[in-house]
């Protein structure tokens, strides 16, 4: 496996087909005949130890304890063959064999998954500072209260708030700023999947996981932008006077099919306490609240509620 690290760090070779492929001109006299070693994985969580057996620099064969052998008699370059390897970092790193190449395939998937990263991570700081722009300005305020209802908010407390990172993914940050990134989304993940899924996470747990995500926040701020329209928007939603079993909601801005500019609101309700038998009538008002507090703030958009559970958000 270092053989394989010290490959991808050295740049690209003249037969590959992408610039981070395994073979390089610097690892050439130690992999252009022979075998390595490495661990072939299973998405179902299964490791393999196994080997690649090169050929004049191609790939003529790869065997898999358990799993069986890929290979020609005459020993031609193998073919048309995709599986994961682990390195022993965060994720499985899929590759491929073309014609004895060896391509990494996730290295070109990288910008969609740093995108979709992203993605989660705007969703997710939505929901942490919705609620938590509450403040208690007199002493007639529960703090208690505020305390509980805000542990109850936090359905960004969740794996999936920080799905798809790769600290590789950012570069730009420079070393030290991805080690810091590194380190505070391990520390929010190892919080995150501490808590169950139908259940509020402990004070301890929301105040260590709140420290970490805080820490993702500010490193990423550049890189989660909020146009002006959106904070018009976010301004105009802070003074809806949601019912007490709306436990958090997040905005998209959009177009609906005739091309109108809308906004979906998604509400995310307390499954105890969504009143069920009356929950046409409870959106239908909350949809009147939300038009009227657009309108106040002078937003030409027209409005559209999508009502979720926060079990939903937080398994999905």
């Amino acid at each position: 496996m270092e053989g394989w690290r010290k490959a991808r760090e050295a740049g690209p070779c003249p037969n590959s087909m992408t610039s981070s492929p395994s073979l390089t001109r610097k690892d050439a006299s130690v992999i252009a005949t022979g075998r390595r070693a490495y661990v072939f994985a299973m998405k179902g969580g299964g490791r393999f130890p196994g080997k690649l057996q090169f050929s004049n620099g191609l790939c003529v064969r790869a065997e898999m304890e358990g799993g069986g052998d890929w290979g020609h008699p005459d020993n031609s370059p193998i073919h048309g063959i995709r599986f994961l390897l682990d390195f022993g970092d965060e994720r499985l790193h899929e590759v491929a064999i073309d014609q004895g190449r060896v391509i990494q395939l996730d290295e070109a998937k990288s910008p969609l998954a740093k995108r979709d990263f992203l993605g989660n991570l705007r969703v997710a700081r939505n929901l942490f500072v919705h609620p938590q722009r509450v403040e208690a300005d007199s002493a007639s305020v529960d703090t208690a209260a505020i305390a509980d209802n805000l542990v109850r908010a936090a359905i960004w407390l969740t794996p999936r708030s920080v799905a798809g990172f790769n600290a590789d993914d950012f570069p730009e940050l420079g070393s030290v700023r991805q080690a810091e990134l590194q380190t505070a989304v391990q520390s929010f993940r190892a919080v995150a999947t501490q808590v169950p899924a139908g259940k509020p996470a402990t004070r301890e747990q929301f105040g260590n996981a709140r420290i970490a995500f805080a820490r993702i926040l500010e490193i990423l701020a550049p890189y989660l932008p909020v146009p002006d329209e959106a904070e018009r928007v976010e301004a105009a939603l802070r003074s809806v006077d949601f019912p007490p079993w709306v436990v958090n909601w997040d905005y998209e801005l959009a177009s609906d099919s005739d091309g109108t500019s809308a906004i979906w609101v998604n509400v995310f309700a307390d499954e105890q306490a969504v009143p069920k038998a009356q929950l046409g009538r409870a959106a239908s008002e909350l949809t009147s609240k939300v038009r009227q507090a657009l309108d106040s703030h002078q937003i030409r958009r027209w409005p559209y509620i999508r009502l979720r559970t926060a079990l939903e958000h937080k398994v999905r």
